[in-house]
């Protein structure tokens, strides 16, 4: 949505800031979670923002995480009701063997669950995608878990990673 520009003597409203001025949002995650032996996909903690009802977001992911290469990673999204979401996880492919090999781009949809390859050391996915809400306001939620089970082993979403989310259309 462009910018609203005022003419001489217009006044601007607290209406006119929420909706030509306030275009972005973000989380910063604050702190690691882990998902240890399980494919369980879980919602991460603090990696949410909410959402309003039939508007469209530019969704940017940028996912530090910590997975070994023989669990590898799953990724999906918690969407409001009616939803849709088309993206890209931009992560290392499935069965990478360290931080630098293929990358996945393929397209996803909100019912998809992504897998991202592991490189046990932090690794980087920088998620990009639409989302376009219904009718209903709610949250946008990343959820992740192991591709493989491995006893003793984590794969973890690091500290820093975040989700900006930008308002294209109220």
């Amino acid at each position: 949505m462009p910018f609203k520009t005022w003419g001489h003597d217009e006044v601007g409203y607290a209406a006119d800031l929420n909706r030509f001025w306030v275009q972005g949002m973000h989380v910063n995650k604050t702190s690691d979670q882990a998902v240890t032996n399980s494919t369980t996909l879980v919602n991460d903690s603090q990696l949410l923002l909410a959402v309003q009802a039939n508007t469209d977001y530019w969704v940017e992911a940028f996912v530090i995480y910590n997975a070994p290469t023989a669990n590898d990673m799953q990724l999906a999204w918690n969407t409001p009701s009616g939803a849709t979401l088309n993206w890209s996880n931009n992560g290392l492919a499935l069965a990478a063997t360290g931080s630098v090999d293929r990358v996945s781009r393929t397209a996803l949809t909100a019912a998809s669950t992504a897998t991202i390859g592991g490189s046990s050391g932090d690794a980087i996915c920088a998620m990009k995608g639409i989302l376009r809400t219904a009718g209903s306001s709610g949250s946008l939620q990343m959820r992740f878990a192991q591709n493989t089970a491995g006893a003793g082993t984590n794969v973890t979403v690091k500290t820093g990673s975040q989700i900006i989310l930008t308002r294209l259309k109220v």
